[in-house]
């Protein structure tokens, strides 16, 4: 059986690296094949990790996420000694044959990159509307975006490479989402098929409070506005550039119709009314069909919160654009959501 490696930078994780750990090995991986990358951790991260007897390697002071995988792939030469690595959040489980369905998709020789499914761990209300999206996401996007070899992100919780394929990623410093960086280099670079592979679950810790939310959702969008930028998708002209302009545009357009609504409302009150109430509309049923797809009742429960939420992410989304894209500010912050 090729072998395959798992990788897990974690700093200051305390709260969540046991369960992590533990839900990696009952999935069938020895510790040898678990590396923990302790990144300047002051609350005993490491030590928690050698409790498992698995690899842990730490950093004196904090390198941050990219510096850190790059670092342990040298040294340690795990692109020679392994034939796949997957990645993992040190705040991820996986489910139980979470490997097992990632090794089956790689029979195929021209798969680069696995894609697995990430899930939001149920704590509150905020956490069911991100439940709701990861949910919108795979089942409307991800399949779609898989079949037609235009996937734009694989989640650093949930991607596995060819060890051969990792050993070909630039982990640079001019991007703040590392995850979509390397996805798009795979693209360009031409080195295989990126595939979705739903059956390969794992769980995910969210923001519970508004602020840490806000603050994430800044860092995706801003950092997808850097990576567009870095490798000029929006004047590209591959499959994936197309896929770039129609996502990042329709999120646009659609950010600018609903927060120009009071404006709607002086000039076409009728139509304002309608269409607000067919998108609140649309999200409710949606938001049922996840409670019963993924059995989170709550889901269904805080629905009608989802509608102002609409307003809180499209602010994001312009905000960062403004920032990002007309007014050319270089975002090198990393935000941290507090773990609980």
């Amino acid at each position: 059986m090729k072998r395959l490696c798992v990788l897990l930078p974690a700093k200051d994780e305390h709260l969540g690296i046991s369960k992590t750990i533990k839900s990696i090995l009952n999935a069938g991986v020895l510790p040898l094949d678990v590396y923990v990358i302790d990144d300047g951790s002051s609350d005993g991260t490491g030590e928690i990790a050698k409790a498992f007897d698995v690899n842990v390697m730490r950093n004196p002071k904090n390198l941050g996420k990219a510096n850190s995988l790059a670092k342990i792939a040298t040294v340690s030469e795990l692109t020679r000694r392994y034939d796949y690595i997957c990645l993992m959040d040190a705040d991820t489980e996986v489910s139980s044959n979470y490997f097992r369905v990632v090794r089956g998709s790689f029979k195929d020789a021209d798969v680069a990159t696995v894609c697995g499914r990430a899930k939001s761990a149920p704590h509150n209300w905020l956490t069911a509307y991100r439940c709701l999206a990861y949910w919108m996401s795979h089942a409307i996007y991800k399949a779609g975006q898989s079949n037609m070899g235009v996937i734009t992100v694989t989640p650093g919780c949930a991607a596995s490479f060819r060890a051969d394929v990792f050993r070909q990623l630039e982990w640079t410093h001019d991007t703040i989402v590392e995850d979509m960086d390397c996805t798009i280099q795979i693209h360009r670079k031409k080195l295989g098929k990126i595939v979705y592979q739903p059956e390969a679950i794992v769980s995910t810790q969210d923001p519970r409070a508004l602020r840490d939310y806000v603050k994430q959702m800044y860092r995706w969008h801003t950092g997808a506005w850097q990576v567009g930028q870095k490798y000029g998708m929006w004047g590209g002209l591959q499959k994936i550039d197309w896929e770039y302009k129609l996502l990042m545009g329709e999120g646009l357009i659609f950010a600018t119709l609903l927060l120009t609504v009071p404006i709607w409302l002086l000039l076409m009150p009728h139509f304002a009314f309608f269409a607000v109430g067919a998108d609140w509309l649309l999200l409710t049923v949606l938001a049922l069909v996840c409670a019963a797809c993924d059995r989170r009742l709550d889901v269904f429960l805080f629905s009608p919160l989802y509608g102002l939420m609409r307003f809180v992410d499209c602010t994001v989304l312009i905000y960062s654009f403004c920032k990002t894209v007309i007014l050319r500010k270089q975002v090198n912050g990393w935000f941290a959501v507090k773990r609980y």
